[in-house]
Formats: structure tokens, sequence, C-alpha cells
């Protein structure tokens, strides 16, 4: 049989062929709905994992993220600074016991008692006493005097009242904890910023390695259709050839996407403070939020956000360390107080006259400290200006962060809808390819074209997805409110802010 009767014999049987063995197309090649919620589960026993949403996995990070934990406890700590600021201002109190042995002759040294002294240096006459007792001592000599033991026992009371110094140090302390509090809120923003990008990275990821596996498919179906065509005589070696080394080339992509996939996997325990590799299973729930964003109202947002707030509260801690160090050089006030028993036998400590008090009231006015004092207040000073620069410059790093991802924003939901009608048409593309096939109208490598790209439409659908989902968050968290916010609620929270605003 000759070369052009064969070509007329497959040319004839082809498109019925083809379009018989297309009737129930493949899973892999033909284009399948999106589940509404799949299952997405990495490692060994992700099967048996608790599954996941995006609110459990937000909840497991604001429980358990490393760093949260870290600035929780440093917010603690603060607590205890407090206390210490609040005892500037509060008296003492302690109780002390002691026993004391000794043996002490310097009273009996000195001759007017005729203590066993010798009299005077130059053997002159004696005094009064000395001729009156004709050499008689009431008191032994100083080597004859022996130990003596006592027993003491006392509350000692004292208080330094320095009313600037104490102001000062519970101001201090106060601001201290509230610019904690704004670092917290600040972390916490961040931290659910983080498992939302971890969490649609996977679903990236995974939705990634699912398009690459659905193109190998249909390079291995062109290859097979390729390699009959071939043995018809309808296609040369270099076809079959080009759609062999196509298929091979997809299997690093397979490599790298399950790779990817495994990484945000573990991106994803990290941020919710777990190992990275913890099995996981989350379930694949993505909103995308398309309510309108105000401009005026992301300005009036990001002046309270915690990063500024934190430079603004540092201002006023600056302030009251200034009125610390000014106090050091004031009056004060020092109080002292002690009643307490004395015996020279444990039991006797309670006879009638052994008991002993004493109180004091000392006014001190500091007079000269070497310039300590000033130097520690202009330091201060210096500070404070530099710090209100340092606030005006991040002021307006703020404003150009909002603004831009304000655009981000916008940018992406165009991306995202350009990208929902390419899908449409890509689907119908399909859809009326798959149509003429099986009326002989195209060949299959047009049908393969069609289904490519519609793979190629759904991926960059979920790049604009996953785009718009992390430029929102990412505003939110800019403007100072959690990622979890709706955009529906920021002009409530604006309007809040401004009320509270003014009655400050």
């Amino acid at each position: 049989m000759s070369r052009r009767i064969c070509w007329r014999i497959c040319r004839a049987v082809a498109p019925a062929w083809m379009a018989a063995t297309l009737a129930v197309p493949s899973a892999a090649a033909a284009p399948q709905p999106l589940p509404e919620d799949p299952v997405i589960a990495v490692g060994t026993d992700a099967a048996s994992a608790e599954l996941l949403g995006l609110d459990g996995c937000i909840a497991m990070a604001l429980e358990g993220n490393d760093l949260l934990r870290a600035e929780r406890w440093r917010r603690r700590s603060l607590d205890g600074q407090m206390k210490q600021a609040l005892a500037t201002g509060l008296p003492t109190l302690d109780a002390s016991g002691s026993w004391i042995r000794s043996r002490d002759p310097s009273f009996a040294l000195d001759e007017t008692f005729s203590g066993g002294g010798d009299g005077d240096a130059g053997g002159g006459g004696g005094s009064p006493l000395d001729s009156l007792f004709a050499g008689f001592d009431f008191l032994p000599a100083p080597e004859d005097i022996p130990a003596q033991s006592f027993w003491r026992a006392s509350l000692d009371l004292n208080w330094m009242i320095n009313p600037a110094l104490i102001f000062g140090a519970v101001g201090a302390a106060g601001s201290g904890i509230r610019h904690q509090e704004a670092v917290l809120a600040e972390v916490e923003n961040a931290t659910v910023e983080g498992v939302m990008r971890a969490y649609h990275g996977m679903i990236l990821a995974h939705e990634q390695l699912e398009a690459v596996r659905a193109d190998r498919a249909n390079q291995e179906e062109l290859l097979e259709i390729l390699r009959l065509r071939f043995e018809s005589g309808m296609a040369t070696e270099l076809d079959t050839l080009q759609a062999a080394v196509a298929v091979a080339n997809i299997d690093p992509q397979i490599h790298a996407a399950e790779r990817a996939l495994r990484k945000a996997a573990a991106q994803l325990n990290a941020a919710m403070g777990r190992e990275p590799t913890t099995p996981l299973a989350i379930r694949a729930r993505q909103q995308v939020e398309l309510d309108p964003i105000s401009r005026d109202t992301i300005l009036q947002l990001l002046e309270d956000r915690p990063d500024l707030r934190q430079m603004r509260i540092m201002d006023d801690l600056l302030r009251q360390n200034r009125r610390v160090q000014k106090a050091k050089m004031r009056p004060y006030l020092s109080m002292h107080g002690s009643y307490g028993l004395v015996g020279r036998t444990l039991g006797g400590m309670n006879d009638t006259g052994h008991d002993f008090w004493s109180a004091s009231v000392a006014l001190t006015v500091p007079l000269f400290d070497g310039f300590l004092s000033g130097g520690e207040v202009q330091e201060s000073d210096a500070s404070i200006a530099r710090n209100q620069a340092e606030l005006e410059g991040k002021r307006r790093q703020a404003r150009v962060e909002a603004l831009d991802l304000l655009a981000g924003v916008a940018a992406a939901r165009g991306t995202l809808h350009a990208a929902q009608l390419n899908m449409t048409r890509a689907r119908e593309l399909v859809a009326s390819s798959k149509m003429m096939l099986r009326l002989g109208k195209i060949d299959y490598l047009s049908m393969l074209q069609a289904e490519t790209n519609w793979a190629r439409a759904r991926a960059n659908l979920i790049q604009a997805r996953f785009d718009l989902l992390t430029q929102t968050a990412a505003l939110k968290r800019a403007v100072g409110v959690s990622p979890t916010v709706p955009l529906a609620d920021l002009p409530r929270l604006a309007a809040q802010r401004g009320r509270e605003g003014m009655e400050q």
C-alpha cells in the first residue's frame, strides 16, 4: 500500500477515532470545577492531623507564636517595674534581732572616776575624789572589767518623702506599660498577617502543584497522540521526540512545586508556634473582600497605628524620666523610727524598763551634686527632641506605606477581575473546542492548546486571588488594625478613634 493511500485512510479515520477517544475525557486533562473547600494535607500523618481553617490557624498562632509569647512576658515584667516605682513612695519596715557580747573598758579610763587610772602623768596632786575616798575606786581597773552579753530586738521604720520623685517614677512606669501594650498590639497584628500570608501561601503552592500535574497529564496525552500519528505516518519522529522532551521537562517543575508546598506548610507551622515538620491539614477557604476603601479613612486610622503610638508614649516616658532627674535636686523629708527591747538575757528582755524607742525627722536640701542632675536633664531634653524628629519621620513613612498598599489593593482587584474574565473565556473556549473536536472541525492539538490556556488562566486567577488577599491583610496591618477586621468596619473604627482623640 502506498504512503499516499495510508495517509488518506488515516485522515478519514483519525477524526472519528479522536472523537470517540475524547467522548469521556480524562480527569487530569479536562477542566474541572474547583471544590468549594478542598483539604490540603502535608506530612506523613497529615490524614490524622487536626483539620484547621484560617480562624483556627490564627487562634493557635495568637496562643503559641514565639515572638508573641516573648512580648507578653515582657509586658508582665513591666508590672514588676510598676511595683518598684510605687515602692519609692512607701515606707520600709524592718525587724531586727541581735546578740552582742563585748568588753569595753574605755569608760573606766577617765581619771574623773578614779577607775584604776594612774592619776596625773607628772605625779602631782590627785582629784578631790581621790582625797575624799582615800584611794577607794568605784569601778574596777580596766583589765578587770569582764565581758558582757546583750540581747536586742527592734522594729525600724524608714520613709523618704519626695513627691516629685514618686510621681515621676510611677508615671514613667505607667508609660512603660502603655508602650509595651502598643508593642504587643503591633506584634499581634504582624503575627496575624504572617499567619494569613502563610495560610494563603500554602493554598497557592497546592494549586500551583495541581496545575503543574495537570499540565503534565496534558503533555503525556499529547505524546500518546503523536505516537499514534507517527505510527500512522501523520507525524514525524521529531514531533514525538519534542513531545517526550516536553513531558520530561515538567518533572523538575513538579519536584519544585512539591518542595514549595512543604516549605509553605513549614512556614505556617512556624507562624503558629509549632515544629515545622508537624503534620498539617487545612481547609482551603478563601474569601476576597471587595468593599470600597476610603483614602481619608486609611490616613485617619494610621495616625494611631501601634508603632506611632509607641513613639508618642516614649515621648511621655522621657518626660517622666526628666521629672525624676530634676527631683533629685529638690528638698525631701526623711523619717526614721525604732522601737525595741534590750536585756542581758533573752528572758529578761520583757522586764520593766528594758524597752527603748527613737524617732527622727530630717529635711534634706540638695545644694550641689557635681552637675550630675543637670547633665542627666540635658541628656533627656536631647532624647525628647530626637524622639519627636523620629516620630515625624516614622509618620511620613507610615503614610507612604499605607498609600502604596492602598494602590496595591486597587491594582490587585483589577488584576483579579481581569483574571476572572479570562478564566471564564478560557472555560468557554475549552467547551467550544471540545464540541468542535467531536464534530471533526479542529484537530486534537488545538484542543490541547485550549486546555493549556485554561490551565494558565486558572494559575493566573489563583495568583491574583493570593495577591489581593495578602495585600488586603497588609493594608489593615499598616493602618494599625488586626488583619481579621473586615474592611466594612474600617470607617466605624476611624470614627471611634477620632472621638477618642478629641476626648483626650
